[in-house]
Order: C-alpha cells, then structure tokens, then sequence
C-alpha cells in the first residue's frame, strides 16, 4: 500500500487532486484508516489513474472520463477516442 504522498508524487498528480478525483469518484483509495482517515492506494492502481490523466491530456472533461471507466463498454470507447480524435485534429 502507499500513501496518499507516495501515490501522488509516483502519479505525478497533487494530493488536491486525489482528493478531487475520490469525490468524483474516478478513482477511489484503495484503504481508508477508519482511525485517522489517511488514505491509501495499492501500486495495482497506477495504471488507472494514468489513464485518467491521459484521457485528460487527449481533452475529456472528467464527467466523460467517469462515464467511460464506469462503460467499461469497448465500442463507447471506440466511438469517444474516435470522435476526440477529430476534434483534437480540427483544432491543429
């Protein structure tokens, strides 16, 4: 497990926001200490969260990065890369 720290500065994204991304519910600590309320993340979730900031990158809004990770669906993916594509090339 990781800390909220570790997983942050291994993502390369802030703390704010993990926070952020929890409340979305994008993506969620893996383990909250009932006790003191740290949070912490398995190293199995890196992958996701890079896709979250990649998806980012390519111009998703974060409610259509939640509606793709919860599709869990191949051809609504095909069909939002797709058309991102063409904006992102109509955009130069």
């Amino acid at each position: 497990m990781l800390t909220i720290g570790e997983f942050s500065r291994a993502c390369q994204v802030t703390i704010k926001t993990l926070h952020h991304y929890d409340k979305l519910h994008l993506i969620k600590p893996a383990y909250i200490d009932p006790q003191n309320g740290y949070r912490y993340y398995d190293s199995a979730q890196v992958p996701k969260l890079l896709l979250i900031q990649r998806l980012t990158r390519y111009g998703f809004s974060l409610a259509e990065i939640q509606m793709m990770l919860s599709a869990n669906d191949n051809i609504i993916w095909k069909e939002k890369l797709s058309a991102q594509k063409i904006i992102l090339e109509q955009q130069g």
